[in-house]
This record gives structure tokens, sequence and C-alpha cells, in this order.
């Protein structure tokens, strides 16, 4: 929902563009219950995990909200999720040499690899444009062999629960 006015008690209409700054403009939710797996051991779009918004100025930010469920298959096995705008990393570490992501995560013991994680990032991205702007999530196993899960674990019986991931776009005036 893209709000263009704002009306305060007694003193009219105010156009958003003479709103205060950190006013939130819109919105824009996503969220998946999907459950997704994968044994590429290149970086793979997350399904439901993308999310589009256009920005009303060139000036605002873009608050970024994940929250991602993931399980892997095999103890030893290490993944990396990596948050883009477009095909650019936008939360990430420094060290070139590593995988570059906001979730670097291994299971180390045997037994663990039944659970689901929870793994969030937050960032104020400045896109600088007026133009629809798309954010996604990404994952990769850097490990030979195993499979990575999205909203369940390894194991997946009906006595074990499933949960959902979510990505949020909120346009903030800077």
């Amino acid at each position: 929902m893209a709000l263009t006015k704002l009306n305060y008690t007694g003193q009219g209409v105010v156009p958003h563009a003479k709103m205060p700054t950190g006013s939130v403009l819109q919105v824009v939710y996503a969220e998946t219950d999907t459950r997704q797996s994968e044994t590429a051991t290149s970086y793979t779009d997350l399904t439901g995990m993308t999310a589009t918004i256009t920005p009303s100025s060139t000036s605002n930010k873009i608050l970024v909200q994940v929250c991602l469920n993931m399980g892997m298959q095999n103890s030893g096995m290490n993944l990396s999720c990596r948050l883009l705008r477009g095909s650019t990393n936008i939360f990430a570490g420094t060290d070139t040499s590593m995988k570059q992501g906001f979730v670097q995560t291994e299971c180390g013991i045997t037994g663990y690899q039944y659970e689901i994680k929870n793994f969030t990032a937050t960032t104020l991205d400045a896109p600088s444009t007026a133009s629809a702007v798309t954010y996604k999530v990404q994952a990769v196993v850097n490990t030979a062999a195993g499979t990575w899960y999205m909203n369940r674990n390894h194991y997946n019986t009906a006595d074990q629960g499933t949960t959902k991931s979510s990505i949020t776009l909120t346009e903030i005036v800077a």
C-alpha cells in the first residue's frame, strides 16, 4: 500500500514530499511456507523470498528485513545465504576471500541436522532510484555434498513442524 498524503489534526493535508524524515511511505511484504530443498554449490534463489518496491524519491531509503528458516541434511555441512538488490550483494561481510552473506553456518554435530534454524537480516539500503527495485535471498551449499532445506528440516516427518520465511521492504523518508 503506497501512502501519498498524511492527514493530521487541524493542519489539513501534507504531501509526502514534506513528511518528516523517518516517516514510513509504503511497506511490501512477502511470506512463504513453501518447502524448498537444494544441493547446488552455486547460489540459488529461495522460492517466495523476492519482493519489489518502487521508491517515491531517489533520496529515500529501504529498510529490508528478512526472516529465514533453514535446515540441513548432514552434520559437517556448511551453508551460506545472501541478500541482493538486483544482482548486488547488499548485506555481507567484507572478507572477499570468503563466501559473502548474512548467514554462514555449519551443522557440526550429528542429530542437529534435524533442526530448523532461524536466520535474520536487517539493513537500511539506499537504492538511489525512483524505479522498481527487487530484493531477493539466495542460499548455497559450501560443502561437496548435502542438501539445504527452507521451511523444513532434513527428517521432514509429520511430528516435526514446518515454518514460514518472510521478506519485508519499508520505504523510509530520508
